[in-house]
């Protein structure tokens, strides 16, 4: 028992220190531009429009890669329950199955000149909840190192997929079951999938990085 509960202190301490690096690396760009405003108007260089030459915003404590983990991780903490079906179970005494509802929501951000993601704005729908769990994400994120053409900063325009992968859920008395809105670009009825609601396979930013 004593073992067992080394191990539980132990793991539960390595969490907490990975957690603290992760939190203390996102603070990586906050005071590259000190007291900056970009209150201007000025162009937004969007995915399409990308000229040769632009460096694209970066994102603290690790780029694209440390990106997607925050948004996975920022989404698991407030999951919206959104059932896709529910599948009996054939064994006395177990629970039935259920299954989230899978797809994708596409966001546009803005990074702007001072490095803040700004005016997140829903380009592709999945439905209601996942839009709103996915601008809630967004609308909240750490300070980038802003882009920059010809040697000045500039807004920089990304789209940002996030993926709500399929997973089972603990059984309620009442289920939200996203009405006739629809899941995008869901495959939902496919047994296939993973059950643990773990994915790599986030894909492309969009078209956007």
């Amino acid at each position: 028992m004593k073992k067992r509960i080394f191990k539980l202190v132990a793991f539960l301490l390595l969490m907490l220190s990975v957690a603290s690096a992760n939190a203390a690396g996102y603070t990586e760009f906050n005071n590259l531009y000190p007291d900056c405003e970009d209150n201007e108007p000025s162009k937004i260089y969007d995915p399409n429009e990308w000229p040769p030459g632009l460096r694209t915003p970066l994102f603290p404590n690790g780029g694209d890669v440390e990106f997607l983990r925050y948004i996975r991780s920022h989404l698991e903490q407030d999951y919206p329950d959104v059932v896709d079906s529910i599948v009996p179970s054939s064994l006395p005494g177990y629970p039935d199955r259920v299954y989230r509802a899978k797809g994708m929501v596409q966001v546009h951000i803005t990074i702007d000149r001072c490095g803040r993601a700004v005016n997140p704005i829903v380009t592709k729908s999945c439905n209601d909840k996942y839009d709103a769990a996915a601008l809630k994400v967004l609308s909240d994120l750490p300070l980038f190192k802003p882009g920059a053409l010809n040697g000045e900063r500039v807004k920089v325009g990304l789209l940002v997929p996030v993926r709500f992968v399929r997973s089972t859920m603990p059984v309620k008395n009442e289920w939200d079951t996203g009405g006739d809105s629809g899941w995008g670009d869901s495959s939902s009825s496919d047994d296939s999938s993973d059950d643990s609601g773990s994915d790599d396979s986030w894909g492309s930013w969009g078209g956007a990085w």
